[in-house]
């Protein structure tokens, strides 16, 4: 009676050891979001429950062509040590996998180079004979989603005595290997469900990415054709910060030896830089795609008013000769009609030399300090048309507007283009991002700050200033300097752009440190290709 008590409350312990073990491992898989370490678990956990030597995971998945096959995902042999290639067989009955994935019957084979008649299957023995091995028992079980739909299937082959042991030879399995039983097969239906589960949520989550992913995509797509001559920035600006957070994280010395970023933050700054200007969406467009200081409609009403001046003009000479002749005759009027010509030419040539520094002007360059009493005189111009009312060659809102000294935007633009900063966040904050995507908002808020408080929108300084949000500054800064598309201003050589961000460095505006490994690390050069990479001296 005493031996029969010890027993069963030997089996009462393995099996809450077995069961501790399951839920152990429910745990472990559950909380994995890489797919290779899910799936190595998967079997490792597997193979140790059962004692297996060896296992197989064999997932359902669409070829090319939208066909299902079983996709021979990984594997796991403690005596063998052979590179394994992922590859794809037919889903049907004639593998042992697909006849389980068919089925959805669970199979313990004792031997399987001698499977019973009744299942029409048998194993290609190449494999063992290259490599001086024997499959012998197999325990293959359909793993099973919450929908009780089959997703994949668990191969496990040859049962040991102990886990431990290595089947170094043919003549070793015939000798040691056990069948597996159907307690093996009850702990594996167990974790079968259990690694269904598991990766269905991997799927889901998986797919919840994706769709995220294509929705950034889409945003930076909206962006970009709302503004093309910036296509590509956006992209940029999210590699190159990316990057310089990257060499820091392999920094060992100086002041950023304990700046680390994980996976998570990488993956944060990356959507922030693919975002940072979504708030562009919130311009007007013809501000925001302003190439010149006029809009064209104004340059063009500007040269249609010069016509009608030197319309007047050419009148107002024909008058003028008319007049003359009458008052002073014929043969005077041949002696000096000429002279009358040569006032209206010069009276031509000062319109055609005006209109000639107002296109120049328009340009977004830096206005020559002797353009801004020209283009004062010009506004000062007030052409006198007998038949309608006087009008000036400029007024006073176009004066104003070429008067700008740099770029093309008058201020109230500026601050027009610069609120696409606020509408970004604005933007950013109503997406309900999870816990370890929740700063984005705040990083890319502050792309335009500068260290000294002299950015916008906020004019925050440096200790309310993210470290991501510091190197996408320097990314920002850097490709809007050396872009080949904007037609507002030429691009800059790399090196003169790398010695204005240094300027910005000693000034206090940016950081130093982040921009170190930007320039030592050659962080740049990850987006100087194709044109640019013509403009690296």
């Amino acid at each position: 009676m005493r031996r029969e008590i010890e027993r069963l409350t030997e089996l009462h312990q393995s099996d809450n050891s077995e069961l501790q073990k399951l839920i152990e491992i429910g745990i472990s898989l559950s909380s994995e979001r890489n797919i290779g370490r899910l799936l190595d678990k998967i079997l490792l956990e597997a193979c140790n429950v059962t004692t297996a030597d060896a296992g197989s995971i064999y997932i359902i998945d669409q070829n090319e062509v939208g066909e299902k096959v079983l996709h021979f995902s990984n594997t796991l042999s403690a005596s063998l040590n052979v590179d394994f290639k992922e590859f794809s067989i037919p889903l049907n009955k004639n593998s042992i996998a697909g006849y389980v994935a068919m089925t959805g019957e669970s199979l313990i084979i004792d031997d399987c180079y001698h499977i019973p008649d009744r299942y029409q299957l048998s194993i290609n023995k190449s494999f063992d004979e290259g490599n001086n091995y024997r499959t012998k028992s197999m325990l293959a079980v359909a793993m099973r989603n919450q929908k009780d739909e089959i997703i994949g299937v668990i191969q496990l082959i040859n049962r040991k005595p102990l886990k431990e042991m290595i089947l170094s030879s043919p003549q070793v399995v015939e000798e040691t290997v056990l069948p597996f039983n159907e307690k093996s097969q009850s702990l594996i239906d167990a974790l079968a469900s259990q690694a269904a589960v598991a990766l269905e949520n991997y799927r889901l989550y998986r797919d919840i990415e994706n769709l995220f992913e294509g929705f950034v995509q889409a945003s930076v797509t909206a962006i970009e054709s709302r503004d093309p001559t910036t296509c590509g920035h956006s992209e940029r600006v999210a590699t190159l910060t990316v990057g310089i957070a990257e060499m820091v994280n392999r920094t060992s010395s100086g002041p950023l030896k304990n700046v680390h970023f994980s996976e998570n933050q990488l993956k944060e700054i990356r959507y922030a830089g693919l975002l940072h200007d979504f708030g562009k969406v919130g311009v007007r467009e013809d501000v925001l795609l302003k190439a010149k200081k006029l809009f064209p409609e104004h340059l063009e009403l500007i040269k249609k008013r010069f016509d009608i001046a030197r319309q007047i003009y050419r009148k107002e000479t024909n008058r003028a000769k008319v007049d003359y002749l009458l008052q002073a005759g014929r043969q005077e009027y041949l002696r000096q009609f000429k002279n009358i010509d040569v006032d209206m030419e010069k009276r031509l040539e000062a319109l055609d030399r005006y209109l000639g520094l107002i296109i120049k002007a328009n340009e977004p360059t830096v206005l020559a300090e002797d353009h801004f009493s020209v283009l004062e005189e010009i506004a000062r111009k007030i052409v006198a048309d007998p038949d309608e009312q006087n009008f000036p060659l400029l007024d006073n809102l176009e004066y104003q507007v070429l008067s700008i000294p740099r770029g093309s935007l008058t201020p109230e633009e500026r601050k027009e283009i610069e609120s696409h900063v606020t509408h970004t966040f604005n933007f950013l904050i109503k997406i309900p991002w999870t816990r370890e995507l929740q700063e984005i908002p705040e990083i890319a808020y502050g792309h335009h700050e500068k260290l000294d408080g002299t950015g916008y929108p906020r004019g925050i300084s440096s200790g309310m200033i993210y470290p991501q949000t510091r190197m996408m500054t320097i990314s920002d800064i850097y490709d809007a300097l050396t872009a080949t598309d904007r037609p507002y201003k030429p691009a800059v050589p790399i090196p003169r752009a790398l010695d204005i961000l240094a300027e910005e460095v000693k000034e206090g505006k940016i950081d130093g440190h982040f921009f170190d490994v930007f320039v030592k690390s050659k962080v740049f050069e990850h987006t100087a290709k194709g044109s640019r990479e013509s403009r690296l001296t």
